[in-house]
């Protein structure tokens, strides 16, 4: 970055030299400007600038482009209040002059000679002429910059402050997404920039928001560019919008006993010339501020660096960076409870002592959440090398409790109930061991309790004076299906097919009989199973036609009295025993019966189709003499046609010239020109173009006499 040269202002009652233009930054705007800074909230203490409003010391600091702007071609649309145009007199010569006699750095002021901001210039335009010198700082400028002054005719505010002033403290903005916009304005071009603040953003001179209106005076917003703009909310109290100069420096990584790593500065203001020492290494450029260093052969520990710029002010600004000497990593797992989970159960996974992880999940963060049990690692990565740590999550699981022992009580006898599957027990009957004795019929539950939950269990005890056998499921068994039955009323089954099994699954019809045993004594059940016969079937009055067909439909399904369902393979259906049903559109549909008997059902199908209606020949024919001469015959230009769905007939005289267009077959011509004169007996030439329903396309050209 270079600076502009320098030339001679007289400063008090001495001549000093000065950078001529404004600082010089990285590039000229592209276009004919750019806006940097807004003073929104500016200061106005009563005490300093007695009868001074805000509005009358708001600035905005922008830099012009390519092209030199002269004040009358400048405009601003302010977010509050009108624009009342740029002055330049004896008054804002005056103001200058007293500004810069506050300047304690080594930045200085300029009015634009003759009135035209120079290319490339960092300008500050402050928004009234009535502005008090005093209320905002030049004392640490810099730079050399060009101020302009708006007529001082309105002394109202121009911006929008926070809506948080007058409110309590707070780290965090107010709601809302209140905004205001800045635009200006290089006439001749009508080129502009836009510059918009979020008022709720803010911020106060502590760096939070809120607090009395003194505390957020010196609100500012920086705008960058070039490229995509960035906004930011900054405080620097009761200064102009001035870029403080200062610099930083970082670097990409560690040096791992050697080796290279890229450095950077950054500076903000403005500055001559970088440079960088120390360190027994090598740069890749010591006056560049992204560059490389490259470590020392004795360099292994850590390296310190400096990096100064020269500023404006040719006192040099430095800052250090220590280059870390590096290790490979040391990596390490730790959760956040025990490495046994339960069912439904998180455990987070943190892996420590590297830059970068990424875990045998291939998730790529330094902590992650498992609920399964099984080998868990993480690679860890730094600029030195890579390590890899694992640990081992296995599985607690639940209680799964389970009642054992006899559930059938014979008269005079007790049984005894045992639950397993977790650590604690709770029966209903209040006792608290594994295992109870119980003397009487009813319903047992138990609740087991380990370290991940618990769970229950219920049994029912049954006397067992008496066995009651029964049998349910016995519906009807469709054809191809299958039959479910289960029997009750016992602790042990024994069925005519030999099953042992509470429920058997059947698939032909006759008589199933089962035998309890409720340890007491023994029933019997049986059941009788049929097979009902369904068949769908049916007949159409017609399969194949032209459309609108409608076909007549007989259901011939078994049994007849079954519940049916057409689907007609239109989008339509109906529940009618034998429907009839139209067909409109030409296509093959396929009908589809289902009929329904006692949960059975059975389908049948059937193809029926449509064909198109027969598409009329499409013809046209242009008569070739007409007499439009009153008498009722003939008179007009009538064409005969047929299927002509759309026509464009053009009839020009013998010089070429259109004095007619049709377009419809339905037009007539009375031998008239378009603006209603009579066209002269004699030959007219024509051409037509016309589209058939059948897809034909008819072009004719022809003569037509019109004679009277």
């Amino acid at each position: 970055m270079e600076r502009l040269g320098t030339c001679s202002i007289l400063r008090g009652l001495a001549i000093f030299p000065v950078l001529c233009g404004s600082f010089a930054i990285a590039q000229i705007p592209t276009q004919c400007l750019e806006i940097e800074s807004i003073l929104v909230d500016a200061c106005n203490p009563s005490a300093i600038c007695p009868g001074s409003s805000e509005g009358q010391n708001e600035m905005v600091r922008f830099r012009t482009g390519p092209t030199p702007i002269a004040l009358n071609e400048l405009e601003a649309d302010w977010p509050n209040n009108s624009w009342q145009g740029l002055i330049q007199d004896a008054t804002t010569a005056q103001i200058t002059a007293e500004l810069n006699l506050t300047i304690e750095s080594c930045g200085w002021l300029l009015e634009p000679p003759g009135g035209i901001i120079p290319a490339g210039s960092g300008v500050l335009l402050v928004t009234s002429t009535a502005m008090c010198t005093a209320a905002n700082s030049f004392a640490n400028l810099g730079d050399t910059l060009y101020i302009i002054f708006q007529d001082g005719n309105n002394s109202s505010g121009h911006f929008a402050n926070s809506p948080a002033s007058g409110q309590p403290i707070s780290p965090t903005p107010p709601a809302g997404n209140s905004t205001r916009t800045l635009v200006l304005t290089y006439l001749p071009t009508n080129c502009s920039d836009t510059a918009t603040y979020v008022r709720e953003l803010l911020v106060n001179n502590l760096g939070s928001y809120g607090g009395i209106s003194g505390e957020n005076d010196g609100s500012t917003v920086q705008f960058s560019w070039p490229g995509t703009p960035t906004v930011t909310y900054v405080n620097f109290g009761c200064q102009a919008p001035i870029v403080p100069v200062g610099v930083q420096a970082s670097s990409s990584g560690d040096l791992c006993g050697g080796g290279t790593v890229n450095i950077t500065g950054v500076v903000t203001g403005a500055f001559d010339a970088a440079e960088w020492t120390g360190g027994t290494g090598t740069f890749g450029d010591a006056s560049a501020l992204e560059t490389t260093y490259t470590a020392g052969p004795n360099e292994t520990g850590d390296v310190t660096l400096t990096l100064c710029i020269t500023g404006p002010c040719s006192d040099p600004i430095c800052t250090t960076l220590v280059i870390p000497a590096g290790d490979a990593p040391v990596v390490t797992i730790t959760t956040d409870g025990p490495t046994a989970i339960c069912p439904g159960e998180q455990l987070t996974l943190t892996g420590s002592g590297a830059d970068t992880y990424v875990w045998s999940t291939s998730e790529e963060t330094p902590s992650i959440l498992v609920d399964a049990p099984g080998t868990y690692s993480v690679t860890g990565t730094n600029a030195c090398g890579d390590a890899t740590a694992s640990i081992e999550v296995t599985a607690s699981p639940g209680p799964t409790v389970v009642i054992t022992g006899d559930t059938v009580l014979c008269s005079g006898a007790t049984v005894v109930l045992t639950a397993s599957g977790a650590d604690t027990y709770a029966w209903s009957t209040a006792e608290t061991g594994a295992s109870i004795t119980v003397n009487s019929a009813g319903v047992y539950s138990v609740t087991g309790t380990n370290s991940c939950g618990q769970a229950t269990a219920t049994v029912n005890v049954v006397s067992g004076e008496q066995a009651v056998a029964t049998i349910t499921g016995n519906g009807p068994l469709c054809p191809g299906g299958t039959l479910v039955l289960t029997a009750t009323g016992g602790g042990s089954y024994l069925w005519s097919t030999n099953d042992t099994t509470p429920t058997i699954t059947v698939d032909e019809a006759g008589t199933y009989a089962v035998v309890v045993d409720n340890g007491c004594a023994t029933a019997t059940a049986s059941v009788d199973i049929s097979e009902v016969i369904i068949d769908a079937s049916f007949a159409a009055s017609v399969t194949v036609g032209e459309g609108p067909l409608t076909v007549q439909f007989t259901n011939a399904s078994t049994p007849s009295g079954a519940n049916a369902l057409w689907v007609f393979g239109d989008g339509t259906t109906s529940n009618l025993s034998s429907p009839a049903h139209t067909f409109t559109d030409p296509g093959v549909y396929t009908v589809v019966l289902t009929v329904t008997d006692q949960g059975c059902t059975a389908t049948a199908s059937l193809a029926i189709t449509v064909l198109a209606e027969p598409i009329e020949e499409s013809s046209i024919e242009v008569p070739n003499v007409f007499s439009p001469n009153g008498d009722g015959r003939n008179d007009v230009l009538q064409l005969t046609s047929s299927g002509i769905i759309s026509m464009s007939m053009e009839i020009f005289n013998r010089w070429g010239q259109e004095v007619m267009t049709l377009t419809s077959t339905n037009q007539v011509w009375n031998a008239r020109t378009g603006s209603g004169g009579n066209v002269p007996d004699g030959t007219y030439f024509y051409t037509l173009v016309a589209q058939g329903s059948d897809g034909r396309t008819h072009e004719l050209r022809g003569t037509i006499t019109v004679l009277r």
